[in-house]
């Protein structure tokens, strides 16, 4: 797991639109990881957390990590698809 690997995730989160679409049409927590692993990401929560408060610009909680990411996920993946939301909440917690 590494902080290289969620900056690269981050990175390519903000600027890839079918990379964040494929996440959006995700079946499954379980379907999220495999994307993942198959596009070589592997980092942790508190990694993810080191990086998205550097590009914040705040300290973050874990809590608050997670409303980032579902709140990005869901604004600007799958507004209209609440199931997605959650496979994306329950992916984040998984990590």
């Amino acid at each position: 797991m590494s902080v290289e690997s969620a900056r690269a995730f981050c990175m390519r989160l903000m600027a890839d639109d079918e990379f964040r679409d494929s996440l959006g049409k995700a079946a499954s927590p379980e379907a999220i990881a495999e994307i993942m692993k198959k596009e070589n990401y592997d980092f942790s929560q508190h990694d993810l957390l080191k990086i998205v408060s550097e590009l914040t610009g705040k300290k973050m909680s874990a809590e608050e990590l997670e409303k980032e990411v579902v709140g990005f996920y869901r604004d600007e993946v799958a507004a209209d698809n609440p199931a997605a939301v959650e496979n994306v909440t329950a992916w984040f917690r998984s990590l």
